[in-house]
């Protein structure tokens, strides 16, 4: 089955220079760990440091307290990390051990954040305090740190064992809870996103397009290829906000974009020789609104046109322009810039009205058992915080039914929604494109976890 999606945002984009910010400097686990030791660093303890991590999955206490005594041992604190049932056993066992301080933090990832919380204390006991151990006046503080959570948090916090983290969210009879983590960031707005298999490896890559460029990313969130655009002629009809189009084509797979900055689009493929690149192997002269559905852009509007031509060459028109098209083999969903939108359970069908979506939906198998899901974000205009909902497609209108799943997403406008196979397996992932406020943005990865 193959799936491509566009997307097209409707608020005012604010100017940044394009760029990718990643690297292992900014990697979650690494940001934490040092976060955490300059806060223990900074009450002046004494070493030996015993450390006892809590919570989360055995995996991420396993990464977290690796790096973190890596880190503490950089600073010349001699650590030790404790493996114990309770904080008070922890205590004692410190105490045992011949340490002096005692760092206790319980992890948790929520909201697409990873937390460390908990305190340091000094575990010296004077001699004249008898059979009852007194703890020192100094060191004794809380400990509270927060970074963005990554995928490869997201991925150790997935593995079986510990507390299952995720974003806020309502009770979930129907088996989809999503866990949500920052995959990548830009400094340029999205003006599209997709997503496809390129390297026929079973996986999909995570495909964005900007104003000035393409970029590809994998499963991990890493930048593997990427192409500029600025030297494509201009459009003469350009909209005041980033907006195109964009889709994986089959066979052999190629990336086909076009933003409404230049005339035109550009048809890419991964570079098999030079790795990290994408090579222009044609032109784009109509909007891609699928694998082989085409559409045309509404001049100076963030908008298509009604009229689509479909895989079979047939012309599908639409009630009114659209700005969002999700089409996944015969079914088709299109959404409108004021919340409405139509479904075609296949070509042909006639049209369903449907209600209050978001400028970011799609349609996916998030749960793997072959019944499509409806992903889409808030209807409003500015909400705060932004949230996405997983709605039931059986009904005449899901958005009359209760979510799924729903949750709340990280600050910024979810302009884009586009759902993808990252693992090989049956159930799909989530990845949500958001403006941010300071005009960059962000691919935030929503998986499922354990109902």
């Amino acid at each position: 089955m193959s799936h491509s999606w566009v997307w097209a945002p409707v608020l005012a984009a604010l100017a940044a220079p394009s760029v990718l910010a990643s690297s292992e400097s900014t990697a979650a686990i690494p940001r934490l760990t040092r976060q955490v030791t300059a806060a223990v660093r900074a009450q002046r303890v004494e070493a030996p440091v015993a450390v006892n991590l809590t919570g989360a999955s055995a995996e991420l206490r396993r990464a977290v307290s690796t790096l973190l005594a890596s880190q503490l041992a950089s600073a010349g604190l001699a650590p030790v990390v404790l493996e114990a049932p309770t904080a008070e056993a922890a205590e004692t066992l410190a105490r045992a051990q011949g340490a002096r301080t005692l760092v206790r933090l319980s992890l948790d990832v929520e909201g697409g954040e990873l937390r460390a919380r908990g305190d340091v204390l000094g575990t010296w006991v004077n001699f004249w305090s008898g059979r009852t151990p007194t703890r020192p006046a100094r060191p004794a503080a809380t400990l509270v740190e927060t970074v963005p959570a990554d995928a490869a948090v997201l991925a150790l916090a997935l593995e079986a064992g510990g507390t299952t983290p995720s974003v806020p969210t309502e009770p979930t009879p129907q088996g989809i809870r999503l866990l949500g983590a920052t995959l990548a960031t830009l400094d340029h707005p999205l003006a599209a996103l997709a997503a496809g298999d390129l390297d026929g490896d079973g996986r999909d890559e995570i495909v964005a397009l900007t104003e000035h460029d393409v970029s590809v990313f994998d499963a991990g969130g890493r930048l593997i290829a990427r192409k500029e655009l600025d030297a494509l002629p201009a459009s003469s009809a350009t909209t005041r906000e980033p907006f195109g189009a964009l889709a994986i084509l089959p066979g052999p797979p190629r990336v086909a974009a076009w933003s409404t900055r230049h005339a035109h689009g550009e048809l890419l493929a991964m570079d098999t020789k030079a790795r990290g690149t994408l090579r222009t192997v044609g032109t784009v002269d109509q909007a891609p609104l699928g694998p082989l559905e085409r559409g045309s852009f509404v001049p100076g509007q963030t908008a298509f046109a009604p009229t689509v031509t479909l895989a079979d060459g047939r012309s599908l028109t639409v009630p009114a322009p659209f700005t969002t098209a999700s089409l996944d083999t015969q079914r088709m969903l299109f959404v409108h810039p004021d919340g409405s939108a139509v479904y075609y359970a296949h070509a042909g069908a006639a049209p369903v009205r449907w209600s209050s979506l978001g400028a970011g939906s799609a349609l996916g198998d998030l749960n793997g058992d072959g019944v499509l899901e409806l992903i889409t974000t808030s209807p409003q205009l500015s909400p705060s915080p932004d949230r996405v909902r997983v709605l039931s497609t059986t009904g005449s209108d899901p958005s009359a039914q209760e979510p799924l799943w729903q949750g709340a997403l990280p600050a910024g406008r979810a302009l884009y929604v586009v759902t993808a196979n990252l693992d090989g397996d049956k159930r799909r992932e989530v990845i949500v494109g958001l403006w941010k406020p300071d005009g960059t943005s962000e691919l935030f990865l929503l998986r499922q976890g354990a109902p």
